[in-house]
């Protein structure tokens, strides 16, 4: 085929995925995917989002699909989320969804070893296409949950989207209708103009059904077909499952020539930033060439994207942290971006470095150097996913497939993006990636907007006027080419003199096997074959910061950052240069307890991988000159941390649980005056001084021969020094008594409750399985009543923490926000629901979360991580590896005494620490 055809030629779909329109219009895509096994994840994408609302409607898309878990012509009120719950799919990650612009998607994950299961999971996407209940009384209940919604959505990045949408969008609907709606509207309207709404817009021709899982296909087809074409059988004909096609209108954004600035100046406003932004044209063609084009701009931006980090972490550093991107708009437009995150009052500085880095791009283009390290990320990015093609999650897959519904997004597969890859990538030359980055100086359709915590040497108004003067005066700018420097170099210069493996254990109860080397290291590895090109690893040694002096600890909590900016051996900022095209991190941490390393990569690159392990034990780089770069960087950190309202919530609740503790004081700029780089590098050093104590685990598709001589080379060469540590405690206990604290924050009249309840346990494996399951069910009933009984809030969280060290104790807390004015009454019922679960429950509220947690340990024990973190805390705290293999026996013999017994333990009503945030102005 000539050149020129080939390039028009269109892009297959995949293959995997059976696709069809039914005779109404409706849209499917089925796909059978393994991951996770035993289970399907179906979707109801719908082309309805808050554009296509009318001025009275506002908010009624988004209202709607409230409505949809509230009741439909099967299931009343909260059936379905407690019929899916009761199968282990759980309300949020399981069972939700969303509302943007354009669409409404729902999505629920069930079970397919049971035909009824499936079936009845159909029902429920029928009735959210053709028949939600809108029952007048769950409206008005619902109305609470939705303005709950709403108010915790208000705050700086809500004003900052008032601003920012008429930016991009002018005076269109986009610009107009929130997702989340106008108060007024959801607090006033009423079933029958949801019902009217919902009516005009959720149409066959506005729908896709998508179904991705451990399925047979034509099963799953023959479901869409029998509940989506009309009429489904079972139930009364659903009159707009035949209904006239719906027409969706277009709401074109106005042209504008000028660039739009706005100065967003906001006391929350967490960092001073400028984000230069353009809006464009989607791509609508769907060939080859198209599909060429998208990797040009890709490689594009990756390239500007490296400089700007590169030059991030010189001297005369412009920004903290600056990137470039392009992203989906709407149907018809996207948007390419630039932002800087600045130092305060520097907006202009850093706007002009952010212009010259662009100007160079346009006047000088890339280098052969930079093209040539982008190409091998990218096409290494392309072979993982081709070689995982067989373990992504479904929900992955789904999501794609709703992205062509909705916007035409190209679907070639794994397997076919992964030849698309191979076979343009060599092609693409500098010209064309250049010809990419041509229009990003561009200023037709831009828009420029300045986000700062505070006015500073000018009004806004002065440094919007500054900021246009710099636009405009862009082209003048004189730069000069970029130099590519990067020596031929490796990455170790000398390898290190091999040590040996001098005994060797299996552990069958969780199929590994563990090494002892000669220096005293030891190495638990576990192969897997849930990730083709995946191999995880982490490693500790006892000590961490609780043996590092009262007077460094500020420096040592900030040591790893100041250890991963500098880079390791001879290599600064070129490390990442070094390894262009290889799937490899590690990373040094220090904890409370442990120093080690964590990371991992592709098992192609595992002996890189070694190699920077060792880089990182024995050529630490810490460069006096890098040291100011960093200190700015953490300042910002810092400030970003204090300027969230949320913060002085946990700041205290950290401070009441630690009594106060020197250690646990609030992260403010004035205890990072405490930090010292010097300091921090001397912590580093004398933490990672000896490994003869460490632990290394790995997990993933490594090969046994391989792993064993990376291993005997890499880990058992190690220098160690015999010192004999073990991690000490520093007396962090939680107070005895009831402890409530009020903390005023914020602008935005909402509040936040945190309660805590916080002790010493008699800690086991089993108990933490029992505090869990206490955990899940005390988050179910909470939600029932806090959330959908009494419309208080719109999420409820209660988490769980069971730990052995440094002493045996728990932790359980519970986290809503809600209308100031209702936090006491929230309080109140929080509270008696905690003493029911202390009079033994109700038994299916047991089975509801032994299904979510043995569900979620399902999908869990084909992760690598999962197994990482199992094993590291096992022998962490001195468990034998074959308890992690109990979770089901223990989970399965729970009882409701067991955990009544629990929460009269762990939930005790007359002792607990609550923190309540309420505005600034009350």
């Amino acid at each position: 085929m000539p050149a020129e055809a080939q390039a028009g030629a269109p892009l297959v779909f995949d293959p995997a995925v059976v696709r069809g329109t039914l005779g109404n219009g409706l849209t499917y895509y089925v796909r059978r995917n393994e991951e996770p096994r035993g289970r399907a994840y179906l979707s109801l994408v719908v082309k309805v989002g808050s554009v296509l609302e009318e001025e009275a409607e506002r908010g009624l898309a988004h209202f709607v699909e409230h409505m949809a878990f509230n009741g439909t012509e099967r299931f009343a009120k909260q059936q379905i989320v407690d019929y899916l719950q009761s199968l282990g799919s759980a309300f949020g990650p399981d069972l939700n969804a969303y509302t943007s612009h354009e669409a409404t998607v729902y999505w629920l994950e069930v079970p397919t070893d049971d035909p009824a299961i499936v079936e009845t999971a159909f029902q429920i996407l029928s009735d959210w296409a053709y028949a939600i209940a809108f029952d007048p009384a769950e409206v008005d209940l619902e109305r609470g949950v939705v303005l709950e919604e709403w108010r915790l959505a208000q705050g700086f990045a809500s004003r900052l989207l008032d601003s920012y949408h008429p930016l991009l969008f002018g005076a269109s609907r986009y610009a107009e209708r929130s997702p989340i709606g106008l108060p007024e509207i959801i607090k006033t309207a009423p079933a029958e103009r949801l019902r009217a709404f919902y009516e005009r817009w959720y149409r066959p021709n506005l729908m896709a059904v998508v179904a991705v899982g451990d399925f047979d296909v034509e099963m799953i087809e023959a479901q869409v077909r029998r509940h989506f074409a009309p009429p489904p059988e079972g139930v009364a004909p659903h009159e707009r499952a035949s209904a006239p096609p719906a027409d969706w209108p277009r709401f074109d954004a106005p042209d504008h020539d000028a660039p739009v600035i706005e100065v967003f100046t906001d006391p929350e406003a967490p960092v001073t930033q400028v984000a230069l932004l353009r809006r464009v044209a989607a791509e609508t063609a769907r060939d080859r060439a198209a599909f060429r084009r998208g990797l040009a701009e890709r490689l594009a931006f990756m390239m500007l994207n490296a400089r700007l980090y590169e030059r991030s972490g010189q001297d005369d550093r412009p920004w903290l942290a600056a990137g470039g991107w392009r992203y989906p708009l709407t149907r018809s437009l996207d948007s390419v971006s630039f932002t800087a995150n600045l130092e305060p009052d520097s907006a202009e500085r850093g706007l002009a470095a952010l212009l010259r880095e662009l100007h160079r791009v346009r006047r000088h283009g890339f280098t052969d150097g930079e093209l040539t390290r982008e190409k091998a990320n990218l096409l290494n990015e392309a072979e993982s996913t081709y070689q995982e093609r067989d373990q992504l999650a479904s929900s992955q897959l789904a999501a794609r497939y709703g992205a062509h519904f909705l916007r035409g997004t190209p679907v070639p597969g794994a397997e076919g993006e992964w030849e698309l890859s191979r076979a343009l990538l060599p092609q693409i030359s500098l010209a064309e990636v250049n010809e990419a980055a041509a229009s990003w100086t561009e200023l037709r359709n831009s828009a420029l907007l300045v986000i700062r915590p505070e006015e500073g040497e000018g009004t806004d108004a002065q440094l919007a006027a500054a900021v246009r003067a710099q636009l405009e005066a862009a082209d003048t700018i004189e730069v000069k080419p970029y130099v590519d420097t990067l020596a031929d170099v490796p990455l170790l210069s000398t390898l290190p003199t091999p040590g040996s493996i001098v005994a060797e254990e299996r552990i069958e109860a969780i199929d590994a096997r563990e090494w002892k080397l000669s220096n005293g290291i030891t190495v638990v590895a576990k192969q897997t074959d849930f990730r083709n090109d995946e191999v995880v690893f982490s490693a500790f040694s006892p000590g961490g910061t609780s043996l590092v002096a009262d007077e460094d600890y500020v420096s040592a909590i900030f040591a790893e950052d100041l250890a991963v900016g500098n880079g390791a051996g001879p290599h600064g900022s070129r490390l990442r240069k070094l390894l262009a095209g290889k799937d490899v991190s590690v990373r040094p941490y220090i904890d409370d307890l442990f120093e080690g390393f964590t990371g991992g990569g592709s098992p192609q690159d595992l002996e890189t991988l070694f190699q920077l392990i060792s880089l990182r034990a024995t050529e630490q780089r810490f460069d006096p000159d890098y040291a100011p770069t960093f200190e700015a960087w953490a300042r910002g950190v810092v400030e970003a941390h204090v300027a969230q309202p949320d913060t002085p919530l946990f700041d205290t609740l950290d401070a009441v649980l630690s009594q106060g503790h020197f250690r646990r004081r609030p992260l403010t700029l004035e205890l990072f005056e405490e930090f010292d780089a010097e300091r921090a590098g001397a912590v580093y050093t004398d933490r990672f001084a000896d490994l003869g104590d460490a632990i290394f685990i790995f997990v993933g598709a490594f090969d046994w021969s391989e792993l064993r001589l990376l291993t005997e080379t890499y880990l058992a060469s190690l220098p160690t020094a015999e010192r004999a540590e073990s991690w000490r405690d520093v007396g962090i206990d939680p107070p005895a008594e009831r402890v409530e604290r009020v903390v005023h924050s914020g602008i935005e009249q909402r509040s936040t409750t945190a309660l805590a309840f916080a002790g010493e346990m008699e800690w086991s494996p089993r108990e933490a399985v029992t505090l869990a399951a206490l955990g899940e069910i005390a988050g179910i009933r909470l939600r029932e009543r806090v959330r959908e009984a009494l419309g208080g809030t719109y999420h409820i969280s209660v988490d769980t923490v069971a730990r052995k060290l440094p002493d045996p104790e728990y932790e359980i807390s519970i986290v809503f926000g809600s209308d100031p004015d209702r936090a006491d009454e929230l309080l109140e019922e929080v509270l008696a629901e905690l003493t029911w679960l202390h009079s033994g429950g109700e038994q299916r509220y047991l089975d509801a979360a032994r299904e979510l947690l043995r569900t979620a340990r399902e999908e869990q024990v084909r992760d690598n991580g999962f197994w990482l973190g199992e094993i590291e805390t096992a022998l962490q705290q001195g468990e034998p590896l074959a308890e992690i293999i109990r979770f089901d026996e223990w989970l399965e013999a729970l009882t409701l005494e067991q955990i009544a017994a629990a929460a009269q333990r762990y939930l005790p009503t007359d002792r607990y620490i609550r923190v309540v945030l309420l505005p600034e102005d009350e």
